[in-house]
């Protein structure tokens, strides 16, 4: 199997891993869903999601706040949820091997900001010939900050699921490029991160589907960013904030193989700059969040 065929494989089951928790009525109500493959749901994209990304519910937090009891529920739901899908198929094909829940970080985090790294192992039957299949992520980050715009139900399968509205991906999307930039990487005391050159690709395409002529769109987005950001201390002063290190991130860009090749750089770029102008013309930026006087660097 080689890489176009695993990363093929790889959205496949994953697609098949997400009914499967829609299915199960507990999941339904710890998780809220979000990312790349909630926004190939949103809007078309051949943009390829290979894992889940979600956030734990508050209520969840608050009902189970022992991580050790967290880890115990979601494990036992995962794999009744995952079993049950993928025996209900006719003719079987995937079968649940394994699954196993990391806590990031490994210790628990001061500021609460706990999380979970969840790797599922599956049998193919219809590659039994082939070892070593790539394994399957959901990644379970800690609760945050929400609006009445930051979810609403999203049909998967024959279900509804919580998941983040397009709004929120759009916000969280522009959050999470700010992250990984060298500024906020030293704010934080953390520098390993690679430039999320990704989640530009997802707001030039979210501009494609919602003009920033939508202003009623943009404004609540633009909330959205503020929100999610102030729950990271991330800050922005506007359209300088986002084109630092602009050089690396068009290398990057162009260079990275899982980046659909339907939108160039320039108009990545110029849909980013539309974006934080406008948030700039409307009020949302800038804005600046200082760290809390004990902040823990070595667990973010």
């Amino acid at each position: 199997m080689n890489s176009t065929q695993q990363e093929s494989w790889q959205f496949n089951a994953i697609k098949q891993v997400l009914v499967a928790l829609a299915e199960n009525e507990y999941l339904r109500k710890c998780l809220v869903f979000k990312g790349a493959l909630i926004l190939n749901q949103r809007i078309s994209t051949l943009r390829k999601s290979l894992d889940i990304d979600s956030n734990l519910i508050e209520e969840f937090i608050e009902e189970h706040p022992r991580q050790e009891q967290q880890i115990i529920l979601l494990k036992y739901h995962l794999e009744r949820a995952i079993s049950r899908h993928f025996e209900r198929q006719d003719p079987v094909r995937f079968e649940l091997k394994k699954i196993k829940i990391v806590p990031s970080p490994k210790t628990k985090h001061p500021l609460g900001w706990n999380a979970f790294v969840i790797t599922i192992s599956l049998l193919d039957h219809e590659n039994l010939d082939i070892r070593g299949l790539p394994s399957l992520t959901i990644d379970v980050a800690a609760p945050e900050r929400y609006s009445k715009h930051s979810f609403s139900e999203l049909k998967v399968g024959q279900t509804k699921i919580i998941a983040y509205t397009l709004e929120r991906i759009a916000g969280e999307k522009a959050r999470a490029y700010l992250m990984s930039l060298p500024t906020y990487r030293d704010k934080v005391d953390k520098h390993e991160k690679a430039i999320r050159v990704k989640d530009l690709y997802d707001l030039a395409l979210i501009v494609r589907k919602k003009t920033i002529s939508n202003k009623a769109f943009w404004i609540a987005a633009g909330n959205e960013f503020k929100i999610s950001s102030e729950s990271r201390f991330v800050d922005c002063f506007g359209s300088t904030t986002f084109l630092e290190n602009r050089h690396l991130a068009e290398e990057l860009y162009r260079k990275s193989p899982t980046i659909p090749k339907d939108i160039p750089f320039e108009d990545v770029e110029k849909s980013v700059l539309e974006i934080s102008n406008y948030w700039t013309k409307i009020g949302i930026i800038p804005f600046s969040y200082p760290l809390p006087t004990q902040f823990p660097f070595d667990k973010i």
